[in-house]
C-alpha cells in the first residue's frame, strides 16, 4: 500500500512544467521567421495589433528552445519565468 501511496505522490509532484523560462524577442532581435529582416518589421505589429508577444521558450534542464507567441495577460500571470536577453 505505502508503495501505491509513493508512486501516487510522485506522479502527481512532477514539476516539468516549472523547468522552463521565457526571454523575450526584442523588437530590434531578427525575427524568428528566419526572414532576414528585423522583428519590428516582419511580425511585430501584427503581433502588437493582437497583443501578443514572441518569446523563447527556453527549458533548463536541456536548453532547447522553442519559439512561442504569448498573449499579453498570460506572459504579465507568469512574470516569474520571464528573464532579461540571455545571450
Amino acid at each position: 500500500m505505502k508503495k501505491i501511496l509513493n508512486n501516487l505522490l510522485t506522479f502527481f509532484n512532477t514539476e516539468n512544467d516549472d523547468t522552463f523560462y521565457y526571454v523575450r524577442i526584442e523588437r530590434n532581435d531578427k525575427c524568428f521567421c528566419n526572414s532576414g529582416k528585423k522583428y519590428k518589421a516582419c511580425h511585430y505589429p501584427d503581433h502588437q495589433k493582437k497583443s501578443r508577444v514572441a518569446v523563447k521558450k527556453i527549458s533548463e534542464t536541456t536548453g532547447e528552445e522553442q519559439i512561442k507567441v504569448l498573449s499579453v495577460k498570460r506572459l504579465r500571470k507568469e512574470y516569474y519565468r520571464v528573464k532579461s536577453n540571455v545571450n
